[in-house]
């Protein structure tokens, strides 16, 4: 090799060892990035090279609800969306009334996927539940913690956190508490939580348990316009009542899903006259009629 060519090779030859350094130091300087690699995860990061701690923030399962009544016009019914509590509805000739307040519970949603499986939220809560209603003592009791509390002056709701995507083809929930939870200490609970004894649907009793269910109206507007009566739905008609819709939709990975749910009072009033009706008839059709109020909304 004569010395033209020696020369070259050890030319390239320090390149090659300069790059190398190069990369090395690189390397050496590089901090990996923690974050989320839990693709159902809202903050799901793809660059990141170490799983952070407990830093995965999970989408919600949202409840969007329409409020809404069908009246008989002149081309047929018309829905009434967001009515006021200055309406005045008749389900009969001569029974003019109004719906001054609305509030009910709803609890235990499941959406049934496509192979049958059931998904539900991941939120849990440890509850202080007395033996029964009489008694003081008391056991820590873990249960789903996806109870919502509706009125109709609100609309939008978080049912809680959801970590199961897929196609489903099925909602599921019930309107009202389970019974088992009738002896709950709420006062226990935080003042934001549903079931806190500061909301005016907290049991007044351990006996009585939750009023799951409540109405305030005016009965018959030609006869006592200003007279609310107000019933309240508990355990001693039926505790909950399950509501099976078809939902038919897909859940992504790492986003909030919402479900649209459109409740009509004129179903859940339905065949009530208030001015011949005594107080338990009217309670008793009114928890009859509450599954048919209930439809998928748009």
């Amino acid at each position: 090799m004569n010395s033209r060519n020696s020369q070259k090779l050890i030319d390239i030859l320090k390149l090659l060892f300069f790059q190398l350094s190069f990369i090395v130091l690189l390397g050496s300087c590089y901090t990996p990035i923690d974050g989320c690699l839990n693709i159902d995860a809202t903050n799901y990061d793809a660059s990141a090279d170490e799983p952070c701690d407990d830093c995965c923030v999970f989408p919600n399962l949202n409840l969007k609800i329409t409020h809404s009544v069908t009246i008989k016009g002149a081309f047929g019914q018309d829905s009434v969306i967001n009515h006021s509590a200055d309406s005045t509805f008749s389900n009969f000739n001569d029974n003019f009334f109004q719906i001054k307040g609305i509030e009910f519970y709803l609890s235990d949603f499941q959406l049934v996927l496509m192979d049958g499986s059931i998904a539900e939220v991941e939120d849990e809560m440890t509850f202080m539940i007395y033996e029964s209603g009489a008694s003081q003592t008391s056991k820590d009791t873990t249960v789903k913690d996806d109870f919502v509390l509706v009125s109709r002056s609100s609309f939008n709701y978080t049912i809680g956190e959801f970590r199961n995507p897929g196609t489903f083809m099925e909602l599921r929930f019930s309107v009202g508490i389970d019974e088992g939870l009738s002896s709950i200490n709420s006062d226990t609970l935080a003042d934001t939580h549903p079931l806190s004894s500061e909301n005016m649907m907290c049991f007044g009793t351990r006996d009585s348990g939750f009023v799951y269910q409540e109405f305030s109206l005016v009965k018959d507007t030609l006869t006592n316009p200003t007279e609310v009566e107000v019933f309240q739905m508990g355990k001693e008609i039926a505790n909950s009542v399950q509501v099976i819709l078809p939902l038919f939709g897909v859940l992504e990975p790492g986003f909030d899903s919402e479900i649209p749910l459109k409740v009509n009072y004129t179903k859940w009033l339905k065949g009530i006259d208030f001015t011949t009706n005594d107080v338990e008839t009217i309670k008793s059709k009114i928890v009859s009629n509450t599954a048919e109020a209930f439809e998928i909304g748009e």
